[in-house]
């Protein structure tokens, strides 16, 4: 059983909703090279509002995620877009005083002797981190919608809103093992 990262302090509220960032605080290596396992990462949202939200799924981490090594030195980062279309509904819809979690579909790799974690974005591509050791990291991921593009929310929520604003979430500690 994995653990999250559920520190009261490393929640933060916009616009009336709260946001944590959760990561498995220990996450496994996979043992054999050209291997992979998930890890359980994503944004855990918190509606404080008397309306029904939409979260946009499309672009919405408004920068690159940022990593950093228990030294404090930056991790670098890759990303690529392969598309701008997503799969199934592009967005969340949170309900008045509910919370959801948002995944961000996340694996750590073994390329022979190298580690890498990999993030995909919602709009096809991915955030890679290169490179990376057996031990403890700082990750802080940015969540940002500044439109309302409403002709693009579902009809049969006619009263349902979306979120407008930028968020940057508190670094969340974790452990590569």
């Amino acid at each position: 059983m994995t653990s999250l990262d559920l520190n009261k302090s490393k929640i933060v509220e916009v616009n009336d909703v709260s946001f944590q960032t959760q990561i498995q605080s220990i996450i496994p290596t996979p043992l054999l090279p050209c291997t992979n396992k998930f890890v359980t990462l994503g944004i855990y949202i918190t509606n404080n509002t008397s309306n029904c939200l939409y979260f946009e799924r499309l672009d919405s981490l408004s920068q690159l995620p940022i990593l950093i090594d228990c030294r404090g030195n930056l991790i670098e980062i890759d990303s690529d877009m392969l598309r701008l279309r997503v799969k199934g509904n592009p967005y969340y819809l949170v309900a008045p005083g509910e919370s959801s979690f948002f995944k961000l579909e996340s694996f750590i790799w073994r390329m022979f002797c190298k580690l890498h974690l990999k993030i995909y974005n919602e709009a096809g591509g991915f955030f890679h981190f290169y490179d990376l050791k057996p031990g403890k990291y700082k990750l802080q991921i940015s969540y940002k919608r500044t439109d309302h593009r409403q002709t693009l929310l579902p009809k049969e929520s006619p009263l349902a809103v979306a979120w407008i604003g930028d968020v940057t979430i508190p670094f969340v500690d974790f452990c590569i093992a």
